[in-house]
């Protein structure tokens, strides 16, 4: 079993005026929206550009604002820091460094002219995330199953079950219900598994060893208790084939909860829809397209 709690504590203090940190201005093909074949490594993954040079970024929904270059990749593509401001995430500084971005790009779609952050990533074999504000901009698609993110775009939803969503600091937030308990989550494509927090969840867990934990910090071993939970759903309906590990703070819908159930999200009108896995991958990774 491999956990990655990837983007844990990527939640950074902005305190900048909004007009100072510069959101990315997007551009996309003609119709709207661009499919992309993600690379499955300890999160999902898809190849960019910036200035030219090709990186391999995660895909994390729960790494705030746009997202995060490290130093390394920073230097490749010639990115310089711009300006700091206080931190109050998990990567140990006291400060968070900010560069600005011309021109990042994905295949066909590119992002304009904004900040990110830039950050060591120690535990992460990744040039970077791409973060919350870039992948729900528009309406998003992801299917990990089949290896698939879609941009600007919601497949036919008319089989999928409907839920309602909310934006918690930028991040798609959602309710569920844990033995008649509402519950506040993190939907979080940068945790390949699920976390309760110890506040949210009191009931007995079951033991299952020391295992490595990546964070943006550093590899280490860390403690595995899984929630024995009686019941559990979302939107009224069962959730399934999720498993949630006892955290001290976070809630987190993880890779698992996306393996079990393709989402899309529409964040303007605040709605998130759970499909029925499509079935299974056929080919090896291809290029993004």
């Amino acid at each position: 079993m491999r956990i990655l709690l990837a983007s844990l504590g990527l939640c950074l203090a902005l305190t900048l005026p909004a007009q100072e940190l510069k959101k990315a201005k997007d551009q996309f093909p003609e119709n709207g929206s661009a499919t992309f074949r993600l690379h499955i490594k300890s999160i999902p993954t898809i190849r960019v550009k910036i200035n030219g040079v090709e990186l391999l970024l995660g895909v994390d929904t729960g790494c705030q604002g746009s997202g995060v270059l490290t130093p390394r990749a920073a230097a490749r593509c010639g990115v310089e820091s711009a300006f700091t401001v206080p931190s109050m995430g998990n990567s140990g500084a006291k400060e968070s460094t900010y560069a600005l971005i011309e021109k990042l790009e994905a295949g066909e779609v590119s992002w304009k002219d904004f900040h990110m952050a830039i950050m060591p990533l120690d535990g992460m074999q990744l040039d970077g995330l791409l973060g919350a504000d870039l992948l729900f901009g528009r309406s998003f698609y992801m299917d990990l199953t089949n290896k698939i993110l879609i941009l600007g775009k919601i497949p036919d939803t008319s089989s999928a079950h409907e839920v309602p969503c909310y934006s918690r600091g930028g991040h798609c937030g959602v309710n569920i219900e844990v033995e008649g308990q509402k519950v506040p989550m993190i939907v979080d494509s940068g945790a390949s598994k699920s976390y309760m927090s110890s506040m949210k969840f009191r009931g007995t867990t079951e033991f299952r060893g020391f295992l490595p934990v990546a964070t943006v910090r550093s590899t280490s071993l860390t403690r595995v208790d899984v929630c024995q939970i009686k019941s559990l759903r979302i939107g009224g309906a069962p959730l399934t084939n999720v498993e949630f590990i006892r955290d001290q703070e976070h809630n987190l819908l993880g890779d698992d909860f996306l393996r079990a159930h393709p989402i899309a999200v529409d964040m303007a009108s605040r709605r998130l829809w759970l499909f029925e896995p499509q079935g299974v991958p056929k080919a090896k990774d291809a290029p993004v397209k």
